[in-house]
């Protein structure tokens, strides 16, 4: 079966040459999080007359059932599409204006998190991270209130194709797995807001393990708290909901085990002094320590006990 990467660039010859008819190189481009793999499979690449090498989405297939998410930490620019103007979104939802400003250091962030559960575990988590700014495409929106510049949806759909294909895939291999979808806030600088709509994204986790396995002294929330790190919602809490807006967008809303897909989607959103340089690293460490430490209780050993 053709790769996900060598259809996405095939995808890209054919979009370039039939708009401009311009000679167009796709090279190879082995990218991603250095600090995970060095052999991650090519991603989208921007085939354009300045640097046709270099990538605008970070995409690779793992082999545990983790998905790692990050749509709003690039700082490229797309070659030949416009910025998003100010002007009205979602009245309805409050959200009155495009949000064009990176949610910094998240795809570093991301990446390291990535590192540090290749260690853990033993395993590749999977991931898919957008190195074009959000002020082209903001990739946690749907598509309608994602971009203006109808050249940039075949960017919003590489993105969110992968990130599709890989919950299919973890859902067909694994049965069960985790979407984590890693943002950046700074209404609470020092906390990490676990995101679920209520407990929604999350439905088939509470139906088998119950609402402990999120805010549980064992569950998410115990283990970023016994890490080391302050969340929202607090341990045991009676609503699974946090601030509004930050409450889980539409990555998770569309990935999430309410759907289909049956994985568990989670969102991260990072305070600002988390994101930090000088805090980086230990963000990281700190936050893959809980991630795996849930993964292990809730789902390796759920595979481990169906295998038996």
């Amino acid at each position: 079966m053709t790769s996900l990467a060598a259809r996405v660039q095939f995808a890209i010859f054919s979009r370039l040459v039939a708009r401009a008819a311009l000679v167009v190189m796709i090279a190879p481009s082995f990218v991603g999080a250095q600090q995970a793999t060095p052999e991650s499979p090519a991603a989208p690449t921007r085939a354009a007359k300045a640097a046709p090498s270099d990538p605008l989405i970070d995409v690779r297939r793992g082999t545990i059932p983790i998905i790692i998410c990050a749509p709003h930490g690039g700082g490229d620019k797309i070659p030949e599409v416009s910025q998003r103007k100010q002007k009205p979104v979602d009245p309805p939802r409050g959200t009155p204006k495009w949000v064009t400003g990176a949610d910094v250091r998240t795809r570093e962030l991301a990446q390291k998190i990535v590192a540090d559960l290749e260690t853990r575990l033993g395993g590749k988590p999977y991931f898919v991270m957008a190195r074009f700014h959000r002020r082209y495409i903001d990739a946690n929106r749907a598509p309608e209130h994602s971009y203006e510049d109808d050249d940039a949806k075949f960017y919003y759909d590489a993105y969110h194709d992968a990130a599709a294909e890989f919950c299919a895939e973890v859902q067909k291999k694994f049965g069960a797995g985790l979407v984590f979808d890693v943002h950046g806030q700074a209404s609470f600088k020092d906390e990490i807001l676990i995101g679920t709509v209520g407990g929604v994204t999350v439905k088939l986790l509470l139906e088998r393990h119950g609402r402990g396995a999120l805010v549980g002294r064992e569950g998410l929330v115990g283990r970023m708290l016994d890490a080391g790190l302050k969340v929202k919602p607090a341990l045991d809490s009676e609503t699974l909901n946090v601030a509004a807006g930050l409450n889980g967008g539409y990555t998770v809303q569309t990935y999430g085990s309410h759907r289909p897909t049956a994985l568990d989607a989670i969102q991260l959103e990072y305070g600002t002094d988390l994101r930090s340089p000088e805090k980086l690293d230990d963000t990281a460490r700190r936050s893959a320590e809980a991630i795996a430490g849930f993964y292990q209780a809730y789902f390796q050993r759920r595979k481990a006990a169906a295998a038996e």
